[in-house]
């Protein structure tokens, strides 16, 4: 009976060790989301599964063109699957369905090779059509690639870096379309 006692006790001691692992990595090194609505479309499609990077950001700022989760200006709980378009110091204006950046050196016309070439960026009620506004301190333009059907910064505006839950890194849900996000 003692024997079975140090197995029961061994067993108890293992899962409760693992739990505690599992949600550390969890809540402090990377999650796993799933995909929910069109915004992405067409490279994220609603029910992919894919991997967050929660740490990266400490120690490599966000890159214009990656793949963040957010969660949304008062909508606490609910989380976005976005790209970066503009970063902090940035000018951006949205004119003639595109998207234009000023960042002190350079001017440009942002070229989106994941869009459609005939998809049209248009303003909203945050980033209003022909307005050049200044991204602060801190702060990011995010916009989903499905422009028409996406709920992003042109709507609820600038998003604030500590809202940024993590960089999508790994996409391992369907089984073709495996393998790392650029």
């Amino acid at each position: 009976m003692n024997s079975f006692k140090h197995i029961l006790y061994e067993l108890i001691e293992t899962l409760v060790l693992s739990a505690v692992v599992i949600y550390l990595i969890y809540s402090l090194i990377a999650s796993i989301e799933v995909v929910s609505g069109s915004s992405m479309e067409p490279n994220f499609h609603t029910g992919e599964r894919i991997l967050i990077d929660k740490i990266s950001d400490n120690y490599k700022p966000f890159e214009r063109g990656e793949i963040v989760v957010l969660t949304p200006p008062g909508e606490d709980g609910k989380h976005f699957i976005k790209r970066i378009i503009g970063l902090p110091g940035d000018i951006i204006k949205i004119v003639d369905c595109h998207v234009y950046i000023s960042n002190g050196t350079d001017r440009f016309k942002l070229i989106e090779p994941y869009l459609s070439p005939l998809l049209c960026t248009n303003g909203g009620i945050a980033i209003k059509e022909g307005r050049s506004l200044r991204i602060d301190d801190g702060e990011y333009l995010v916009l989903g690639d499905n422009r028409p059907s996406s709920v992003d910064s042109r709507f609820f505006g600038f998003i604030e870096k500590k809202d940024i839950i993590g960089r999508v890194i790994f996409r391992f849900w369907p089984v073709d379309k495996i393998g790392f996000v650029k």
